[in-house]
């Protein structure tokens, strides 16, 4: 009875309290449809590799004086000129009075270990995902290695991706993306290529990465594809690309997921673009990718998502406490490209975030090390992989993260992350949101998801004058306070000395265990000496996690905290 109790005060009070936590854009708002994409090139016969990945000539790792690796520098961050005065940011406001009641959220961590040393790469683009078996991670140039789950160990590499192809992807060179498709039991590892501005695509032949085979595709979009990244979902593997520096529209790409997970013929890439934002220089719409067993419901469209700052540039009316969340709908027709159709849904309007790090030449140079004058590029412009969505059955829900402009002193970087939901096919709307930034350090690099329970972890770099970029993360409960991380910030490893340059990350990556939908994996880089950076990978998992899952996080204020710590017998 105590406890049917407190799960009947719980109800009332989220259906009291939940016109206040959900925001979105008016409904008479009329949506962009974008019909058509292009079909590139003819359909694509993959190169199959049957040899063993630990036969494959290794890298040698960086040494201090063998140079550095300069991958090509993205397009100017801003184009517009500073547009607003700094003010605090009202959600660190939150998260910076919120005090732990009671026990808190307890963590366990599986794994920590240095993955690929990326001392000479700059950027380093550290990614990585956790299959069944095995974890698989890759850094920029485009060198991979795998790992074994269970015990952390290194079974091959760190081996050149383009090793497994060919030689048509001989000039692959960098901003690996790995995914691990758990619905098809199927890894895919990618590259972009210089010379043809080709996307290459290696596609595991089975479950096993080591010698279980790989398929090479080799796909040629109409620009070079600049900071792509992978969504899986359920009719495609989306992606999204920069075509900035152009001053192109950003495109979004379709591969044909059916063929290629089975290693057959892939029908053309599909490309189709949204619009452009005049305010930036860099930008993309970044895909979700599906985390989780259950799949969205029948027939949804893949879904991609962009923020706009709308005091930067020309980008719509200003807002001055608010901002804005665009979602949009990619609906692939395979058989008659002229009738896929790219579609803005109603816009998610969330409190005020400020773009304006470091405005406007400084974006590239704009994060303190210690020992140096070298600046960090925060890399504000873009929504971090991976935007992560899954279905709980009752609600569907999209998880992410973007870097702002803390605003207690000047360019102060946090993290400011959100989630949206929708139900019964209804509209999506914001569900919840914080920025967190604890103290003057900067946080950046953000990589952040959830697990099957609804508990959500966010990891990032940490740096600033005083502290060498390091690795850092924390979370919350699924029946914890809305809008806030309740678990104490966590070191993964404290990082030493500085990096050469200012190109870091440029991203970073979380997965979760397919097999306990528990355990979160993931890699951020830090610094292990002086002009050296390097992966860090790691995997906790919330002690909670796999219990009876009661999500009441809409308690938050006053004596009602009391109640938000159900206990189910």
């Amino acid at each position: 009875m105590r406890n049917t109790f407190r799960v009947f005060l719980a109800a009332c009070w989220l259906l009291v309290s939940v016109g206040a936590v959900h925001a979105e854009a008016p409904a008479s708002e009329e949506p962009i449809v974008v019909r058509g994409a292009t079909s590139l090139g003819d359909e694509v016969i993959p190169y199959k590799f049957y040899g063993d990945v630990r036969d494959l000539p290794l890298v040698s790792p960086w040494e201090f004086g063998d140079g550095f690796e300069i991958n090509p520098r993205r397009s100017l961050g801003h184009l517009g000129e500073p547009w607003a005065p700094q003010v605090l940011d009202p959600l660190v406001e939150k998260q910076r009075a919120y005090t732990p009641r009671g026990g808190g959220p307890s963590i366990t961590e599986v794994h920590n270990f240095e993955g690929i040393d990326g001392g000479n790469l700059f950027p380093p683009d550290p990614s990585g995902d956790i299959g069944k078996n095995y974890y698989i991670t890759a850094i920029n140039a485009s060198t991979f290695s795998i790992y074994d789950k269970v015990t952390g160990n290194l079974v091959a590499g760190p081996t050149a991706m383009d090793s497994l192809g060919s030689g048509v992807c001989a000039a692959g060179r960098g901003d690996p993306i790995i995914v691990y498709d758990q619905f098809a039991e199927r890894w895919i590892m990618s590259e972009f290529e210089f010379g043809n501005s080709g996307l290459c695509v290696y596609v595991s032949m089975t479950d096993d990465p080591v010698s279980g085979g790989w398929c090479e595709y080799q796909f040629v979009p109409s620009r070079f594809p600049d900071y792509f990244k992978i969504g899986i979902w359920t009719d495609a593997y989306t992606v999204s690309a920069n075509y900035a520096s152009a001053g192109q529209p950003p495109p979004v790409y379709a591969l044909d997921r059916e063929n290629m997970m089975s290693c057959g013929t892939a029908r053309p890439l599909q490309e189709i673009a949204g619009p452009f934002l005049s305010g930036l220089g860099f930008q993309a719409f970044t895909p979700a990718d599906i985390d989780g067993s259950t799949l969205p419901p029948a027939g949804t469209p893949s879904l991609h998502m962009r923020h706009r700052d709308t005091e930067l540039g020309n980008q719509g009316p200003s807002l001055p406490t608010e901002d804005i969340l665009e979602l949009w709908e990619l609906d692939v027709d395979w058989d008659t490209p002229a009738n896929t159709t790219f579609t803005k849904l109603p816009d998610i309007i969330t409190t005020e975030f400020d773009s304006n790090l470091c405005p406007p030449i400084g974006v590239f140079s704009c994060i303190p090390q210690p020992g140096t004058s070298n600046r960090l590029d925060p890399l504000l412009e873009v929504i971090m992989y991976r935007l992560t969505y899954r279905n709980f059955g009752a609600y569907e829900s999209i998880l992410g993260v973007l870097q702002t402009d803390v605003g207690d002193f000047a360019d102060h970087s946090g993290e400011r992350w959100f989630e949206v939901r929708r139900s019964g096919g209804g509209a999506w709307a914001l569900h919840q949101e914080g920025t967190y930034s604890p103290d003057a350090d900067h946080r950046f690099m953000g990589a952040i998801t959830q697990d099957g329970s609804g508990n959500v972890l966010l990891a990032y770099t940490v740096s600033s004058g005083t502290t060498s970029p390091s690795v850092r993360y924390t979370g919350r409960e699924a029946g914890d306070p809305m809008g806030v991380m309740t678990l104490p910030e966590q070191t993964l490893v404290a990082g030493t000395g500085n990096f050469f340059g200012s190109r870091w990350g440029d991203y970073s990556q979380m997965g979760i265990d397919p097999e306990d939908d528990c355990t979160f994996w993931f890699v951020v880089e830090h610094t292990e000496g002086t002009n050296n950076n390097t992966q860090r990978i790691g995997a906790v998992r919330f002690d909670s996690c796999g219990g009876p899952a009661i999500f009441l996080d809409s308690f938050e204020a006053g004596d009602l905290l009391a109640w938000s710590n159900v206990i189910v017998d």
